[in-house]
C-alpha cells in the first residue's frame, strides 16, 4: 500500500513508519546489487516512496498549524511553489465567528483581496491578499502584474477561498469594535510573507496606513 492511502487509511504517524521501512529495503537492495540496471528501477522506485514520504511529512506539518511559507523553507522552494504542490494536503480551517462589523472601505478591501486569492487558487484569504487588496482599495500606484508573479500561476480549476487564513482572522478578533481597514492593515503586517510582498511592490507599510504620505 502506498504512503498516501497509508495516510488516508491509518494516518500520518503509521503511514510514516510503514514507509520507511519500504525506503529503508529498497536503499539496501539498490546498494548490493551488483547489476545496475535492475538498481536503475529500484532507484526510480525509492524516488516515488520519498516524494510520497514528502508528502506524508508535509500533511503533518500542515494539519500541526504550520504554513506552506514554513513548509517551503526547509524544501528549498518558494511559498508559491509549495501551495501549487501540496495544496490538496491542506486541512479545511474550522469553524469560525464571523468578523465583527465591517467599515465599508474595509469591507470593499476585503472582497478586492478574496478575488485576489481566489484568483491564485488559494485555499483561504492570507495577508498578502489583503495587502494587496488594500492598496488596490486606496487607490496606490501598484503593479498588478508584478504581485500576481510573485504569487506564482494559479492552478487549473482552482476553487474560491473558504474564509480569511486563521492566523490572520485571529489578528482581527482580538478587540471588541467594527474592523476598519487600517485594523487589516495592521492585522497582514504582522505577517512576513506580507512584508515582503511590500517590500517587493516598493510599497512602505505606512503608504498603506496613511495613503496621503
Amino acid at each position: 500500500m502506498s504512503a498516501s492511502r497509508r495516510l488516508a487509511s491509518h494516518g500520518v504517524l503509521s503511514g510514516t513508519a510503514a514507509n520507511s521501512h519500504r525506503i529503508i529495503a529498497l536503499l539496501e537492495r539498490m546498494l548490493t546489487l551488483s547489476d545496475p540496471t535492475p538498481g536503475l528501477a529500484n532507484l526510480t522506485e525509492l524516488r516515488r516512496e520519498l516524494d510520497e514520504l514528502e508528502r506524508v511529512y508535509v500533511a503533518r506539518a500542515l494539519q500541526s498549524g504550520s504554513s506552506f511559507a514554513t513548509v517551503a523553507r526547509p524544501l528549498g522552494i518558494t511559498r508559491q511553489a509549495a501551495h501549487r504542490r501540496f495544496r490538496d494536503l491542506s486541512v479545511p480551517p474550522p469553524a469560525r465567528p464571523c468578523l465583527p462589523q465591517l467599515s465599508p472601505d474595509a469591507r470593499s478591501a476585503l472582497v478586492r483581496a478574496r478575488d485576489e486569492a481566489k484568483r491564485h487558487g488559494s485555499v483561504s484569504i492570507d495577508s498578502t491578499h489583503v495587502l494587496l487588496g488594500v492598496a488596490c482599495q486606496r487607490s496606490l500606484e501598484v503593479d498588478l502584474e508584478a504581485a500576481r508573479r510573485w504569487f506564482g500561476p494559479p492552478p487549473v480549476n482552482a476553487g474560491a477561498p473558504t474564509g480569511l487564513d486563521p492566523a490572520l482572522h485571529a489578528r482581527l478578533t482580538r478587540e471588541a469594535g467594527p474592523v476598519r481597514i487600517d485594523d487589516l492593515v495592521r492585522a497582514a503586517l504582522q505577517d512576513p510573507e506580507g512584508q515582503r510582498l511590500l517590500n517587493r511592490l516598493g510599497i512602505p507599510p505606512k503608504r498603506l496606513l496613511y495613503p496621503s504620505a
